[in-house]
């Protein structure tokens, strides 16, 4: 099999597995619908390549409005790729953004981390927590699991967090190994975003059953769509800053 023909049945297989976990899925959504419908925001967050699961969340055609994703300059790659994995790696980062964005009870906290080794994603699981707000961790145990935690307690995200979910991915995230011995074609995105878009669809079906307004954003290029989020903008451009 070609490299890219390998890395296409890889994700296949992933999308297959994510199917068959629909339990634990249904599952995370009645959670966050319960949060969301007592009045709490969704907070995604992530460094590096992962904080574009946050903003796969954020102002998206079909998905939902009350989503505040925790962003800094510090983690992520565009300011400094080594800065943001020295961010990561240091103690005491999380208290902060948490205080920042006033994360509360009725909160959900999605943490996205392939490992789950490093400092900050673990203290942003765990300082949600103490704040009473559901933490969801979105990791790869294959990944996880064999490494050492790079935190003083020696824990690793999928140890601290209410809910853990997998991505399925291999050890390095990578999946197809050419010929000098290194691996291409990650595939921790493409997976985090399909298990994210599973679990809005579900929360969605669950509103309607409801009877419960779960806002949504549409495209803002089709018509009336513009108008139609420049409402919900307005309604939430002070809590939701980076509106």
């Amino acid at each position: 099999m070609d490299y890219a023909q390998e890395y296409l049945a890889n994700l296949s297989e992933i999308l297959e597995k994510i199917k068959e976990n629909e339990g634990l899925y249904r599952k995370t959504a009645a959670e966050m619908l319960a949060r969301i419908k007592g009045g709490g925001m969704i907070f995604p967050f992530g460094t590096g390549h992962s904080h574009m699961l946050s903003l796969e969340m954020f102002y998206r055609a079909g998905g939902m409005v009350r989503v505040n994703p925790i962003l800094s300059e510090e983690f992520m790659l565009h300011k400094s790729a080594t800065g943001s994995s020295a961010f990561e790696r240091a103690e005491g980062n999380a208290e902060p953004l948490l205080e920042k964005y006033q994360v509360g009870k009725n909160d959900v906290v999605i943490v996205f981390s392939n490992s789950g080794i490093n400092p900050l994603t673990i203290e942003m699981a765990l300082g949600a927590k103490e704040r009473g707000a559901l933490s969801i961790a979105l990791t790869n145990l294959n990944h996880s699991r064999p490494l050492q935690s790079r935190h003083h307690s020696g824990l690793k995200l999928y140890e601290i967090s209410d809910i853990v979910l997998d991505n399925f991915g291999t050890l390095g995230d990578a999946c197809v190994q050419v010929k000098s011995g290194l691996k291409i074609g990650p595939t921790s995105t493409i997976s985090g975003a399909a298990i994210l878009h599973t679990i809005t669809a579900m929360m969605v079906q669950l509103a309607e059953q409801d009877g419960y307004d779960l806002e949504m954003y549409t495209s803002g290029n089709v018509p009336n769509g513009h108008e139609r989020n420049l409402a919900l903008i307005e309604k939430y451009k002070s809590v939701i800053k980076i509106l």
